[in-house]
């Protein structure tokens, strides 16, 4: 009998220590956290972010950017698309297991790469906050634009495939959201570009913006705004009857 009692005992005991485990709710757990880095650390981090997803299958990761009070408002999504993107093309990951988040604006630049199961979501900075103010017109975001043999290939991160979505879709979801505004696109060639290239600039991403987002044309204008030390594209939203301050230069180069 007393046999008996310690086997009934130790068999609730060792129920009693795995159910925690079994009944234990699933949560978002953060992988990784940095700010503004190099590329090749950037790729490092993101290497190790898509071994630890394909070890969990049904997770997916999630890329948070928060930027300071001084960014462009475009620089979140930017910099969360331009991950997004290596892990997608470099990685293999599914584009349905990638998550980009606009985390608002925090202190510092700052980007966070989360593992999340079914059913979690990360949890957001307590000292972040969502600056909604906008002027009539302001600068959006800009990147650089490097043309190649594809008139669609543009690059800000060297060697890696990168696409027009990482640089024009919270512009283009900006646009969509507020029907009252209207999106400029301001080129600037190098000192050595024909003016033909300019125009190629401003054809390649107004066309994206119209045939992406449906936008009316009408609503996507365009600017030569002369020369800068690199092929530059600024991406500007305005009310009507505002337009950008465009700020240009050209380059001299001294020759002995």
């Amino acid at each position: 009998m007393l046999r008996k009692t310690l086997l009934i005992m130790w068999v609730m005991l060792a129920l009693y220590s795995v159910a925690p485990a079994q009944t234990a709710p699933a949560i978002a757990h953060k992988f990784d956290e940095f700010g503004d880095i190099e590329a090749s650390d950037l790729i490092a981090r993101l290497d190790n972010l898509a071994i630890q997803v394909q070890h969990e299958p049904s997770s997916k990761a999630f890329l948070l950017v928060y930027r300071t009070r001084r960014d462009w408002p475009g620089l979140s999504n930017r910099y969360a698309h331009r991950m997004r993107s290596y892990l997608i093309h470099s990685r293999g990951l599914p584009a349905e297991r990638i998550v980009t988040v606009d985390g608002g604006v925090a202190p510092c630049l700052w980007q966070e790469l989360w593992v999340a199961p079914p059913g979690t979501a990360p949890k957001p900075r307590e000292d972040a906050w969502n600056h909604s103010y906008r002027p009539s017109v302001y600068k959006f975001d800009e990147h650089y634009f490097q043309i190649g043999e594809d008139p669609n290939e543009i690059s800000y991160w060297p060697n890696a495939p990168e696409d027009l979505t990482s640089y024009l879709e919270a512009f283009g979801e900006t646009l969509l959201k507020n029907r009252k505004v209207v999106g400029y696109l301001v080129a600037f060639r190098d000192d050595g570009d024909k003016r033909g290239v300019t125009a190629r600039m401003l054809r390649t991403e107004r066309n994206f913006l119209i045939k992406e987002f449906r936008i009316d044309p009408s609503r996507i204008k365009t600017i030569d705004g002369g020369y800068r030390e690199w092929r530059t594209m600024e991406l500007w939203i305005a009310e009507p009857g505002y337009r950008p301050v465009i700020t240009s230069h050209r380059v001299v180069r001294f020759r002995r």
